[in-house]
């Protein structure tokens, strides 16, 4: 008796198996390129965000060597292509330099596409002194209640105090034990995100009136208040004027500097409420450097004060914080045509990576005359240091 033999399959299931076999290889497949095309993307993002970093943190550090190695007139350092030292104590002639680099908060592009401000910290509103009335006018222009600006100012008086006497709305340290948080620091505080450890300040300001705040305000003990280095919305929140009124105003402070309150009234018919001893002519050593990268990264903002007369550094920095991209978005999009500083060195093209041209032509289409960043030669510093106050209201040199 023979055995039966097994039938051979047939052969459309042999050819529905391979093309079942197939299909499975093909979407393996898809997979994989998929996979791997999301992590070159990944790897790509990174590196052209690394590199964005590096040319912030180089712009920023070659933006300091910048400061502190040269003359200012009242408008903002004076660039030079080759050394030459002079008394920094006499005045500099007209005509004196090759270029500005301007300190009132004017746009510059950096390396690699990044841009940056550079803000003498006298044209902002001292924040350390919550009775100052320049502070209460900040706070109204930002559309800050008076019953919150009520409850503010006592709680950030009692903060920067150095006693334990409670003022009246304030908030002294066993409140915030009781809350939970920090004591107060009982002094000055050290950089403009500490006003968030108030007690309650947090809850009081909207997000955008915080942001505005900071971009205004200043931690930084600067005796004295310059308008030649003064952002525009704020010299006409202190003056009680419309920014489109200021013209006479701007044109004056870019030509000479303006130094007095009655020079302040000529030219816009309005005197701030601050002391005529407290009006400066030039820019301080404290200075607020903002720099990022418009496509991608946060705002890094790094307040520094020069240090020309010191053997250990040419300067210092006394704080950091950073803001989100939207914010600095915001700022570029609002942005004046950036001024053009006069001198090949801070006129050189840019340098890219090629992951970087793509992502900024649309900007350098649109902003061709944003100058670049290089390292000049150096001139001398100046060696005037400003003054400021202790918590008990007097007056030192810094």
């Amino acid at each position: 008796m023979n055995a039966a033999r097994a039938k051979p399959p047939s052969p459309g299931f042999i050819l529905a198996t391979t093309l079942w076999a197939l299909v499975a290889l093909a979407l393996i497949a898809a997979y994989m390129d998929r996979a791997t095309d999301t992590r070159v993307e990944n790897v790509r993002q990174a590196k052209l965000m690394l590199q964005a970093e590096l040319d912030r943190r180089s712009t920023e550090e070659t933006v300091l060597y910048l400061l502190a190695t040269n003359r200012m007139n009242h408008r903002g350092v004076l660039l030079m292509r080759e050394q030459i030292f002079t008394d920094p104590d006499e005045p500099l002639p007209d005509g004196f330099g090759d270029g500005e680099l301007r300190v009132g908060g004017e746009l510059y592009a950096g390396l690699g596409g990044v841009l940056f401000t550079v803000q003498d910290e006298a044209g902002l509103v001292p924040v350390n002194f919550p009775d100052d009335p320049t502070f209460h006018l900040l706070l109204e222009h930002l559309g800050v209640t008076a019953d919150v600006v009520a409850r503010l100012v006592p709680k950030l008086g009692d903060y920067i105090d150095l006693n334990q006497d409670l003022a009246l709305d304030g908030a002294e340290r066993v409140d915030y034990v009781r809350a939970g948080l920090p004591p107060p620091a009982n002094w000055f505080l050290a950089n403009p995100m500490e006003l968030k450890r108030v007690l309650g300040a947090d809850s009081l300001l909207a997000p955008g009136q915080w942001r505005r705040l900071r971009a205004m305000a200043t931690p930084h003990l600067v005796w004295g208040t310059n308008f030649n280095t003064m952002p525009v919305e704020l010299a006409a929140v202190l003056l009680g004027v419309a920014p489109k009124d200021l013209g006479a105003f701007l044109e004056a402070r870019a030509e000479k500097p303006i130094g007095s309150l009655d020079h302040l009234g000529e030219l816009t018919g309005q005197y701030p409420p601050l002391d005529p001893d407290a009006i400066i002519a030039y820019p301080t050593s404290l200075l607020r450097l903002s720099s990022w990268w418009p496509d991608g990264g946060p705002r890094t903002i790094v307040g520094v004060t020069l240090t020309p007369g010191s053997e250990i550094v040419p300067w210092r920095k006394e704080y950091r914080y950073a803001e989100h991209a939207e914010f600095a978005e915001a700022v570029l999009a609002k942005r004046p045509t950036p001024r053009q500083v006069e001198t090949e060195l801070l006129t050189t093209a840019l340098e890219r990576t090629p992951e970087q041209d793509d992502t900024a032509s649309e900007l350098d289409s649109n902003d061709a005359s944003l100058p670049s960043t290089f390292l000049p030669r150096s001139n001398l510093p100046r060696s005037d240091l400003p003054r400021s106050r202790t918590p008990n209201g007097r007056a030192q040199r810094t």
